[in-house]
């Protein structure tokens, strides 16, 4: 399992953009419980993931990782 510290840097860029887990999971075409995985260090961020949710956060792929 990934460390937390991605989870929470993940958490705190949502927060940032104002979206819940239910509005970012919609614009990844995704389920909320996998963005509560990731957010928890329960599922691992693979790259492609990890970009195209920088790209909806307005953030640095580099922070997610």
């Amino acid at each position: 399992m990934q460390s937390n510290r991605i989870g929470n840097l993940l958490a705190g860029a949502r927060l940032k953009a104002s979206l819940t887990q239910e509005q970012l999971a919609t614009k990844l075409g995704v389920r909320q419980n996998m963005i509560s995985d990731y957010e928890r260090g329960k599922r691992r961020l693979s790259p492609s993931m990890a970009k195209r949710i920088a790209e909806i956060l307005h953030v640095k792929v580099d922070r997610l990782s």
